[in-house]
């Protein structure tokens, strides 16, 4: 089964998207509305991308949150399996370099964090969404982590902004 990708029928939430995207970063979203019951608006990030980006940083891959430190909140999800995998990112362009590293670090730290092996991570079903700020276009992979990572090389590849050489810029 391949990856099923759609564009512009998911929107970030209000508030999600940075206020500035710089051309090399990647960044984690908040993908979840507050509790009807939270006077607060502000979106949430779930627990599962919690040390996402400090993981990704050790590992040299320019990953940050959205929102400023005092400004994040979490929506904690009690007994999250496998199939509530999702990730939201912003970058620049889908022809970052770093958005598949990116991918790839979430398995692997929701891996690491569930005790499954990267082979079992990889195949777990999966759903990325990503804002391309410098066109406003919106992409959702939805699949096993495998499918999501050769989704995302398919799009680079046919993106407008990849050069002959397969290089982007």
């Amino acid at each position: 089964m391949a990856a099923k990708i759609t564009e512009d029928e998911w929107r970030p939430l209000p508030g999600a998207l940075p206020e500035d995207v710089q051309t090399d970063k990647v960044y984690v979203i908040p993908m979840r509305r507050p509790m009807e019951a939270d006077e607060d608006a502000t979106p949430r990030y779930t627990d599962t991308v919690r040390y996402l980006p400090k993981e990704a940083r050790a590992g040299g891959i320019p990953l940050e949150f959205a929102t400023g430190e005092r400004q994040r909140k979490y929506l904690q999800e009690f007994s999250a399996g496998p199939d509530m995998w999702a990730l939201g990112l912003a970058l620049l362009t889908i022809t970052s370099d770093w958005v598949i590293f990116s991918v790839q670090q979430f398995i692997h730290t929701r891996a690491k964090a569930e005790g499954w092996t990267q082979e079992e991570a990889q195949e777990l079903p999966l759903k990325v969404s990503i804002a391309e700020t410098s066109t406003s276009r919106n992409i959702e992979i939805e699949g096993s982590g495998s499918e999501v990572l050769e989704a995302l090389r398919l799009l680079q590849q046919k993106s407008p902004d990849q050069h002959e050489d397969g290089h982007n810029g």
